[in-house]
């Protein structure tokens, strides 16, 4: 099956010369198949990115515990009757599926068990999309550059529909490229599944792939040679391509109820627009896991001095577009976050099938060392994190069943994170003892869930998300509302802001679970709350009669 994939025989001895000196290692290589090696180098990508997985029962992804907290409601629509489900047909949804599927088995084993498949699905990609693109010569100088499009930015995020998108959209360019090739009608029928799979699992990279294959079409050198080239590789695409651009419209039309407090567009500075092209393939958690800088910096060189040779779909003008593209998107549009970042892991694509195919051997071992480093890191913060989520889960025997709880997050995760592994840890809660989940993702029809109806009057979800970490202080409320810090008016801001939100919650909230509180802020707690469970940063207040 991965032989016809990437177009290979089962076995082959006659392979291409390898760089000399080649060494034991490599002349072990060169006696594997096309098949072989792409399995070979996946599997070590796929282990060195996989193995803490086992030692945690669900993985700190940072949006991950929120899609299982939907999946729980998908599952008890009795217990959510407030949340309408939408259907598995619609983009974004691969996730969801699964759930469906098997998630009566447990959500945090399914939960588990796709981020391993998205993480195979990568290491699998990437070898195959380099072997078709750039040849095998090439393929072990880019395997050193994998790793971080492995156990990616995305990934870590918990952007899993996205990241398994990603990898499926490598694997669909290799079909398209064999199409353009030799054209065949069933490859054709092939190449239209694959798209609408991709647009299944997430949208972006079906319009990525689109744009790259219009830029080719259109660089055929006749009017002739273009309307066959179109035919050939545009019109597979045309149904993926279409469900796209209604999800994109979906994505821009934003209900009363959104559950994301989120401005309407918002663009990087500078220094963040250099920084994201480095943190947006990164998978590390913390900053012990910032070897991968090693590659960022490593492969924009190596492949600069490669940049002349031409590679169908990503051409110098093709990654002149993304790049532009890049600069000039926003990264947030209505409730559509980190958009122009997801073109991150496509410009890094490009860049390795421009790489030699040979390095020095200082590169290569530094390169080694990196990844070794990153992956024992990466162990260790699973840990680390993990224990982060059990002092934040502590409270939950002190929560009784069915309670309408408030998460009031005064810190989202441990400084010198980049994620914020406990943004959406409430979600535990509502799988334990079926709590409310007004912070659940629902912000528009391509979500698994949206609100049924929400009452007039009431605080909607983007008052009270993130809310407790913007307007934590009387010093931070003046920040957050641009005021100046220094006039005496920001604790009358702070309290009156503060009194408004607990006119509107208390009625509404049977429980408080608040983290990493100020003191400033405990004081302002209405009196009918009173603690039940305290723990370090973890308090659990109960109401003591519902007004």
């Amino acid at each position: 099956m991965l032989a016809r994939v990437i177009g290979a025989e089962p076995a082959r001895t006659s392979a291409a010369p390898w760089p000399q000196p080649a060494g034991a290692i490599a002349r072990a290589f060169a006696d594997l198949g096309d098949a072989q090696l792409v399995w070979i180098i996946g599997s070590l990508l796929f282990v060195l990115s996989a193995w803490p997985l086992l030692l945690v029962g669900l993985p700190p992804l940072q949006d991950l515990p929120n899609h299982v907290a939907t999946a729980h409601i998908v599952a008890h629509p009795d217990l959510y009757p407030e949340f309408q489900f939408n259907g598995l047909f619609k983009s974004n949804c691969l996730l969801t599926l699964w759930f469906y599927l098997l998630g009566g088995h447990g959500l945090f084993g399914a939960a588990r068990a796709f981020t391993a498949v998205t993480l195979a699905v990568n290491a699998l990609a990437l070898p195959i999309f380099v072997l078709r693109f750039a040849g095998r010569r090439h393929l072990p100088t880019a395997g050193l550059f994998f790793w971080p499009l492995v156990h990616s930015f995305s990934l870590s995020m918990g952007f899993l529909n996205f990241t398994f998108a990603f990898g499926l959209s490598l694997i669909l360019l290799t079909v398209i490229d064999r199409q353009r090739e030799r054209p065949t009608p069933l490859r054709a029928v092939g190449i239209a599944a694959l798209a609408t799979g991709v647009w299944y699992a997430h949208p972006f990279p079906v319009g990525v792939v689109g744009l790259l294959i219009a830029l080719e079409v259109a660089g055929s050198p006749t009017w002739s040679a273009r309307l066959h080239a179109g035919l050939r590789l545009l019109l597979p695409l045309a149904p993926a391509g279409l469900l796209a651009l209604v999800t994109a419209e979906q994505h821009l039309v934003t209900p009363e109820h959104s559950t994301a407090a989120s401005v309407a567009v918002m663009y990087l500075n500078p220094w963040e627009i250099l920084a994201h092209l480095w943190q947006d393939v990164s998978g590390a958690l913390t900053w012990w896991g910032s070897t991968t800088i090693v590659p960022a910096l490593l492969l924009p060189y190596f492949a600069w001095r490669q940049r002349w040779t031409r590679r169908p779909f990503f051409s110098g003008r093709a990654m002149v577009l993304l790049t532009v593209t890049y600069l000039a998107l926003p990264t947030t549009v209505s409730n559509w976050a980190y958009l122009n970042c997801r073109l991150v892991p496509f410009l890094w694509a490009g860049l390795l099938i421009q790489l030699p195919s040979e390095l020095p051997r200082s590169v290569a071992g530094l390169l080694v060392i990196s990844a070794l480093t990153f992956s024992v890191a990466l162990g260790a913060d699973y840990v680390r994190l993990d224990r982060d989520r059990a002092a934040f889960t502590a409270g939950i025997p002190a929560v009784p069943e069915r309670a309408t709880l408030l998460p009031l997050l005064f810190q989202h995760g441990e400084p010198g994170g980049f994620t914020a592994s406990l943004t959406h840890a409430w979600g535990y809660y509502t799988v334990a003892k079926n709590t409310s989940a007004p912070l659940v993702f629902g912000v528009d029809r391509s979500h698994p869930i949206n609100y049924r109806h929400f009452p007039p009057g009431q605080l909607i979800p983007p008052t009270l998300d993130r809310f407790a970490n913007r307007f934590a202080t009387p010093t931070l409320t003046c920040k957050a509302l641009k005021l100046d810090p220094t006039q005496a008016a920001c604790a009358a801001v702070w309290r009156d802001l503060w009194g408004n939100f607990w006119r509107e919650a208390e009625p509404r909230f049977t429980h408080l679970l608040v983290w990493a509180m100020p003191t400033e802020a405990r004081s302002l707690i209405p009196a009918p709350y009173h603690p039940v469970f305290a723990a370090g940063k973890l308090e659990i207040y109960a109401r003591e009669q519902a007004p």
